[in-house]
C-alpha cells in the first residue's frame, strides 16, 4: 500500500474511535512520540521491531521515561514475573506495534501470552500503535494470512524456534502446540469507546517490522 490511502483508512479508523497521525519516515513518527509523550511518563512498549527501526527503544534506553520493561526483566521468579507484567498492562502509556490494518479499519495483532494484546484492548491508560504502510491489508481474511504467514514466520525464525511455519514457511495451525508457539490470543479492536485512548501513528517511507 502507499501513502494514497492513508486519508481512507484515517476516515475509517476515525468511524471507530482511533485517532489516527501520518509519519512521513521513521524520524517524523520518532519525533511524534516525544511529542506526545510526556518526559517522566510511566511507559510500557510491547514487542516491535518497528519501534526499535524509528528508534524509540534507544529512546526508552536513555532514561526519558519511566520505562517499566527492564524491571520485568530482571526478575528471576517466574510468578513475581508474571505478577509485575500484569502490572504493565495498565501502564499509563502503552506503544507497540501492529501486525495488520485493514482499509475498513480494524486492528488486528497476535501475541504469544496475551499481555501486550490485553493492554491494547483495555489496560493501558494511552496506546500507540504504530504502523508502517507495509501493514495495511485489504480486509480481515488477508489479515490473518498476513499474520499467520509473515509476521508469525518471520517472529518465530528469529526466535530459532522449530514451530511448523519457521521449519516450513508456511502456518499449520492443527499442527502448532505448546510452549514454542507465537500465535497465542489475536485481538482485533473494531472499536474503541474511551476518547482518544488508541492512537495510531502510520509511518510512510520504507517498510517497517514484520
Amino acid at each position: 500500500m502507499n501513502a494514497e490511502v492513508v486519508p481512507r483508512l484515517a476516515a475509517a479508523l476515525a468511524s471507530r474511535g482511533v485517532s489516527v497521525v501520518y509519519a512521513r519516515d521513521g524520524r517524523e513518527a520518532l519525533s511524534c512520540l516525544l511529542q506526545r509523550i510526556p518526559p517522566g511518563a510511566r511507559v510500557m512498549n510491547g514487542g516491535s521491531a518497528t519501534l526499535e527501526q524509528i528508534g524509540f527503544l534507544e529512546v526508552l534506553r536513555d532514561g526519558r521515561y519511566d520505562w517499566l520493561r527492564p524491571a520485568i526483566a530482571a526478575i528471576e521468579e517466574r510468578g513475581e514475573r508474571i505478577r509485575v507484567r500484569r502490572q504493565a498492562t495498565t501502564a499509563d502509556w502503552l506503544v507497540g506495534g501492529v501486525n495488520a490494518i485493514t482499509l475498513g479499519g480494524e486492528i488486528v495483532n497476535v501475541d504469544g501470552s496475551g499481555n501486550r494484546v490485553a493492554g491494547y484492548a483495555f489496560g493501558a491508560g494511552k496506546v500507540i500503535l504504530v504502523a508502517g504502510l507495509n501493514k495495511i491489508v485489504p480486509d480481515l481474511t488477508a489479515a490473518i494470512e498476513r499474520i499467520r504467514n509473515s509476521a508469525a514466520v518471520q517472529e518465530c525464525r528469529k526466535l530459532a524456534l522449530h514451530t511448523p511455519c519457521a521449519v516450513t514457511g508456511r502456518c499449520d495451525n492443527d499442527a502448532c502446540r505448546g510452549r514454542e508457539r507465537q500465535c497465542g490470543k489475536i485481538l482485533i479492536i473494531e472499536n474503541e469507546k474511551i476518547a482518544d485512548r488508541i492512537t495510531v501513528l502510520l509511518v510512510g517511507g520504507s517498510s517497517f517490522g514484520y
